[in-house]
C-alpha cells in the first residue's frame, strides 16, 4: 500500500469514527458514506477524476453533520492537484467547497464551517500540485541521468569502434588479411564491451552497487594502460561509482586523443571515507592536454554531483587527472 492510499483510507476512518461518535443522522450520512469508500475505491485503483467530483460532493454533504468530512475535501483536492493539469484541477478542487456552501445554506448557514472546507480543498490542492512537481523533477532527474549515461557508453564505444574500423578499411587495401581480420575481432570485443557498459548502466541506475575496482581493471586492460590499486577494494553506491568510472573513462579516451603513442597509469586508491582515481601520461602539453574541451567539465559535473571533486594539471612527467568521489 502506498502512502498516499494509506493516507486516503486514514481520512475515511477518521470520518466514519466522527460520524458513529456524533450519534448524526445515519439514515442520511451512512449511504454518503458508503459511496465516498466506493469513489475512494476507485480513485485508489484507477485514478478516475469522476471519482474525486463523487468524493467532493458526498464529502461536503457530510461535512454538514460532521465537520471531519472537511478531510475529504483535502483528498479530493490533493488528488486533483497531483493528477490533473491546472487549469482541470482547480475547478475540481472548487467542487466540495462549492457543494458545501450550498448544503450549508440549506442546513442552516456556518461561515466557519464552509471557510474551513475552502481552505481544506485549496490545501489539498496546493499539497498536490507540489508534490506533483517533485515527482516531475524526480522523473526529468532520471530522464538526464539517463541520457548522460548513453551518450558515455555510446560516444566512448562507437568513437573506439570508429577507429578500428577505419584502421581495418586502411589494412584491407594492404591486402594483409590477418590484420584485418584481427582489427575486426577487436571490433567485435568493442561493441560486446559497449553492451556490457549499457548493462552496468542500467544496473546503476537501479541503485545497485558499482564494483568499480573490477570495471577499471576492465577498462585498462582493454585499454592496455598500466592499473595500481591500494587499499581493499569495495563496491561503491551508483552515483559515485558510475562518476568514478566514467572519469576514468574520459580519461584515458582523453591521453589516447591528445597524447598518441604516450605511456599512462591508473591509480585507484580506496581511502577511508574516499576513494581516488589518478590518471597520469607523458604529455605536457597545454593545449593537447587531456580534458581540454568539453570531456573534462562533462567529468568535473558528474562527479560534483556525486559529491566529489576534480584535479587536473601538467605535472613534471606529464599530466595528471584526480578524480575523488565520498564512498
Amino acid at each position: 500500500m502506498t502512502i498516499r492510499t494509506a493516507t486516503r483510507l486514514v481520512w475515511f476512518g477518521l470520518l466514519f469514527a466522527a460520524v458513529l461518535g456524533h450519534r448524526v443522522e445515519l439514515a442520511i450520512v451512512l449511504p454518503l458514506a458508503v459511496i465516498c469508500a466506493l469513489a475512494l475505491a476507485v480513485w485508489v485503483r484507477r485514478e478516475h477524476p469522476a471519482s474525486l467530483v463523487v468524493l467532493a460532493v458526498c464529502g461536503a454533504l457530510i461535512a454538514v453533520w460532521s465537520s471531519a468530512a472537511i478531510g475529504l475535501l483535502v483528498v479530493a483536492g490533493m488528488g486533483a492537484g497531483m493528477s490533473l493539469p491546472l487549469r482541470r484541477a482547480i475547478p475540481l478542487a472548487l467542487t466540495g467547497p462549492v457543494v458545501l456552501a450550498i448544503a450549508s445554506g440549506a442546513h442552516g448557514w456556518s461561515s466557519p464551517l464552509v471557510a474551513g472546507g475552502a481552505a481544506a480543498a485549496f490545501g489539498g490542492l496546493v499539497g498536490g500540485i507540489g508534490r506533483r512537481q517533485s515527482q516531475e523533477r524526480v522523473h526529468q532527474r532520471a530522464r538526464v541521468e539517463l541520457a548522460r549515461e548513453l551518450h558515455d557508453v555510446l560516444a566512448h564505444t562507437l568513437g573506439a569502434l570508429a577507429v578500428q574500423l577505419e584502421a581495418a578499411i586502411a589494412v584491407n587495401d594492404s591486402g594483409d588479411r590477418a590484420q584485418v581480420a584481427e582489427l575486426l575481432r577487436r571490433s567485435r570485443t568493442l561493441v560486446a564491451s559497449g553492451l556490457d557498459e549499457t548493462a552496468e548502466a542500467v544496473r546503476a541506475l537501479r541503485d545497485e552497487p558499482v564494483p568499480v575496482a573490477d570495471r577499471i581493471a576492465a577498462l585498462a586492460d582493454q585499454a592496455g594502460v598500466a592499473l595500481r590499486i591500494e587499499g581493499t577494494p569495495r563496491p561503491l553506491p551508483p552515483q559515485p561509482g558510475l562518476a568514478l568510472y566514467r572519469a576514468a573513462q574520459e580519461a584515458i579516451t582523453n591521453a589516447r586523443k591528445h597524447a598518441p603513442g604516450a605511456s599512462a597509469e591508473l591509480h585507484l586508491s580506496f581511502r577511508d571515507g574516499e576513494t581516488v582515481l589518478t590518471v597520469r601520461n607523458e604529455t605536457t602539453d597545454p593545449v593537447a592536454a587531456p580534458g581540454a574541451g568539453l570531456g573534462l567539465q562533462g567529468m568535473r559535473e558528474r562527479l560534483e554531483l556525486a559529491g566529489g571533486h576534480l584535479e587536473t594539471g601538467a605535472s613534471p612527467d606529464g599530466f595528471t587527472v584526480e578524480a575523488a568521489v565520498p564512498a
